[in-house]
């Protein structure tokens, strides 16, 4: 072993000691904070609480029953009942801050609230003898969740104690552990290092083929540094005869080299073209006479991007230049430029041509011809006189088709394929669409990347889908061979179809393939098949569309939108166990508008961040207003996941409301991860170790369920409504009993959504659903309704509402 390897595996071997004995300090630790933490949060804090609140309890009781002694049969008045309610509102303030964990204590404190609360609301219709023996059972509550949480503390400060003895008796073990462990591995070293040292001065001078002249038995570092300075001068003359040789050499290959060059250079000043290579920093190390011809003021050495570079070579350089391209100079000449890479020069190659006289005889030829000089179809400008010739011939009865073809990611495939592998790609294009027509009809090349079709219709049913699923079905699904491999192209299509009674109004070309492009632009921006046939009413809701954009714009300013809630419902307890945040738009003149009319749109045009932080903000600053067990959840769009500052949005707003982080959820669908999901699931982590709960919304809809819930750890799943509305078919019963299995396998729990009927609610529950959200229990409703959402599910509950008429009756007797 090295002296490197055995330091390393020394240094090693102490850092895990270290780090063994740091974590288990660490672990110690944190549980000793914790304990702490615990003693103060679930035990001191809450108990001063409801030791308050027993008390204002019990002076309320006391004042009722010093200043009413009357008949307690007599109905409370408006003015007793007011008193009442006040002093209930004080200890309804001490009891929202609490936040037990405790089972049985939770559960009394929830029957407290409901205490509470319907004296609250009996408003003057209870006698005085109610009255008195509501607040006696609230102050025998009270003092007894006072009297277990005592003993809570007690307990819990034992732990406290005890765990500190643990971690003073860690500490001590340690650092004896550690003191040995570091005296053992001196020992080591020290023996071991000398061995290896002498060892290498024995290597380096059988190496130099002399005799060690130093004895053994010494210094192994003063032996060492001998024998280096004995074989360096060994060494140097050696060096000095091959260098002598070396220098004779490079004499004889210089002269040949220069020769060479010559001859190089000769052959070159032949070439019609202008010649240069350029090294990496886009200076001039070699040219030919014509590019001095070309460029005149430029010289070897000289930077071809500098300010005293010329102004005609700095425009044809001005974008990285690829293996072959046509570039137009500020001076109306036209340059083909080919770049070569070549290791044996030692630099770029880069040819440059004038072709202008060649491209202006080209395009003429072409203009004679009506035909495209790439494709062989025909060019635009046939294109368009085919058109109005076929506009204005009154002996066609039928329907005209135009179809205008944009090849996707066209310049992609330049890029990365190079110019002449793009031309092949659209002649075998134009071969295919070719092959698709009749006769008769007409195919060209518009523009660059774009074909156009032109046919007269037939009158059989279908004609006009036939020809567009024809032009996408010959490109999807059967790869193009370009460049010596297979290549998947995909394109957009936009259609118009022109009637006779079209041609009657004085429809032109120009007018038909405006139609026809505004189809293609529609088509193209849509998911999927992207192919859109055109119709009148495209540009009223391209208008349509862009009020709505300005519209949304200026709400964002205006503060138009506002929170709505629906409750999730818990039905082990029978309670609200948290809500839905959901966003609503107040328009000025629409009135209140739901989010699937705008959250799309502000998807596409990125308003959905802005949008998105309001919501978080503000649906924080109502929650940190509910009692300490109720929980918030925000549904989060793809674009805010995939936003850099995601996380400390969701900082900010759980730092400036006070929530705390377990108890807000986010919703995250499965779209999600189809693009970057690596990106997202670390941005997910990243809110997790917040202590945020993640939830998988409308579970079982997308592409890979399964996958991603391997992938990433969710804390929630929630199933979508889809399966919930139609509970009567066997698949989606399957489906909601593997959802089950595979949360309770998973450890993740599981919330059903859109349960709006007893009987979806009654197979859940039989399922083993434990928490739901639907119509059946409320609709999203404003904040300022939430109170009265608490009340309605509870006594849904207590009344049978949420049961089967039978079950009702029963749950009644019961």
């Amino acid at each position: 072993m090295s002296i490197n390897a055995k330091l390393l595996a020394s240094g090693l071997v102490l850092a895990l000691l270290g780090a063994g004995f740091a974590l288990t300090i660490d672990r110690s630790g944190v549980a000793l904070v914790d304990a702490s933490d615990r003693v103060l949060r679930d035990g001191t804090v809450p108990l001063s609480r409801i030791e308050a609140a027993a008390i204002r309890a019990d002076e309320l009781a006391e004042r009722f029953e010093r200043e009413h002694r009357g008949d307690v049969n007599r109905i409370v008045t408006r003015e007793e009942a007011t008193q009442i309610a006040e002093g209930l509102s004080k200890v309804m303030s001490e009891l929202r801050t609490v936040s037990v964990n405790s089972g049985p204590i939770a559960a009394r404190l929830d029957e407290l609230d409901y205490g509470i609360n319907r004296l609250r609301m009996a408003d003057g219709e209870i006698t005085r003898r109610l009255v008195r023996r509501e607040l006696t059972q609230i102050v025998a509550s009270l003092n007894g969740v006072a009297q277990n949480l005592r003993k809570g503390v007690d307990e819990m400060q034992q732990t406290t104690k005890d765990r500190s003895g643990d971690l003073k008796r860690i500490i001590v073990i340690g650092a004896v552990a550690s003191l040995l462990a570091g005296l053992l591995i001196l020992l080591y070293l020290s023996r071991s290092i000398a061995g290896s040292i002498r060892q290498a001065t024995s290597n380096l001078l059988r190496v130099s083929g002399e005799e060690n002249p130093t004895a053994g038995g010494g210094d192994a570092i003063a032996e060492l540094e001998a024998a280096i300075e004995f074989v360096e001068v060994a060494l140097d003359g050696r060096i000095q005869e091959i260098t002598a040789g070396r220098r004779e050499t490079a004499r004889r290959y210089e002269g040949e080299l220069q020769r060479q060059q010559k001859r190089f250079e000769a052959a070159l000043n032949n070439v019609p073209q202008a010649f240069c290579v350029l090294d990496d920093a886009g200076r001039l190390m070699s040219v030919n006479a014509a590019f001095s011809q070309l460029f005149p003021s430029m010289k070897v050495g000289m930077s071809t991007t500098g300010p005293d570079s010329d102004p005609l070579l700095a425009s044809l350089l001005a974008q990285p230049v690829l293996e072959f391209e046509t570039r137009d100079a500020p001076d109306g000449r036209t340059f083909e430029l080919r770049r070569h890479v070549s290791p044996h020069v030692g630099g770029t190659i880069v040819i440059f041509e004038d072709v202008t006289r060649i491209q202006a005889v080209s395009r003429e030829m072409e203009r004679l011809s009506g035909q495209d000089a790439l494709t062989g179809l025909a060019n635009r400008a046939r294109f368009y006189a085919s058109l109005d010739t076929m506009l204005q011939d009154k002996a066609i009865e039928g329907e005209i088709a135009v179809l205008s073809i944009d090849v996707e990611d066209f310049n992609t495939v330049n890029a990365t394929l190079g110019q002449a592998s793009g031309d092949d790609l659209l002649r075998q294009l134009g071969e295919r669409f070719r092959s698709l027509v009749p006769e008769d009809a007409l195919v060209a090349r518009l523009d660059g990347d774009e074909f156009g079709i032109l046919l007269a219709l037939s009158s059989e049913p279908g004609a006009k889908q036939k020809i567009a699923r024809g032009v996408m079905e010959s490109v999807e699904g059967r790869p193009i061979r370009v460049a010596g491999r297979p290549l998947a192209v995909s394109v957009a299509v936009g259609m118009v179809v022109i009637g006779r009674d079209d041609r009657l109004a004085g429809l032109d070309a120009a007018r038909a393939m405006q139609n026809c492009e505004l189809a293609l632009q529609q088509a193209k921006a849509q998911p999927g098949r992207k192919f859109k046939a055109y119709r009148p009413e495209l540009r009223e809701e391209l208008q349509a569309k862009q009020l709505m954009i300005a519209d949304l714009r200026a709400a964002l300013e205006r503060n138009e939108f506002e929170l709505h809630f629906q409750p999730f419902v818990d039905l082990r307890r029978q309670a609200v166990s948290g809500f839905e945040a959901l966003v609503r738009w107040r328009h000025p003149t629409r009135g209140l508008v739901g989010p699937a009319t705008f959250i799309p749109l502000m998807e596409e045009m990125g308003l959905i961040v802005p949008l998105g932080r309001f919501v978080l903000i503000e649906a924080c600053r109502h929650a940190a207003a509910w009692p300490g067990n109720l929980t918030l959840s925000v549904n989060l769009s793809p674009v805010q996941v995939k936003n850099q500052d995601l996380v400390t949005v969701v900082q900010g707003a759980l730092r400036s409301s006070g929530l705390a982080a377990e108890r807000l959820q986010l919703e995250v669908t499965e779209s999600l991860f189809l693009d970057d999901a690596e990106g997202v699931l670390g941005t997910l982590q990243r809110l997790r170790a917040l202590g945020l709960v993640i939830s998988m919304d409308d579970f079982g809809t997308g592409y890979s369920s399964l996958g991603y819930l391997s992938r990433f750890p969710f804390d929630k799943i929630k199933i979508d409504q889809s399966f919930v509305r139609d509970m009567n078919r066997d698949e989606n019963i399957a489906i909601v009993r593997a959802v089950m299995g595979l949360g309770a396998a998973m450890k993740m729990s599981v919330i059903a959504e859109g349960v709006e009927t007893v009987d979806q609610l009654m197979r859940l529950e039989q399922e083993g659903c434990s928490e739901v959200q639907g119509y059946l229990f409320s609709k999203p409703r404003p904040a300022s309704d939430l109170p009265k959402i608490l009340m309605e599910v509870r006594e849904g509950f207590r009344t049978g509402r949420f049961r089967r008429p039978a079950d009702a009756d029963l749950a009644r007797a019961g």
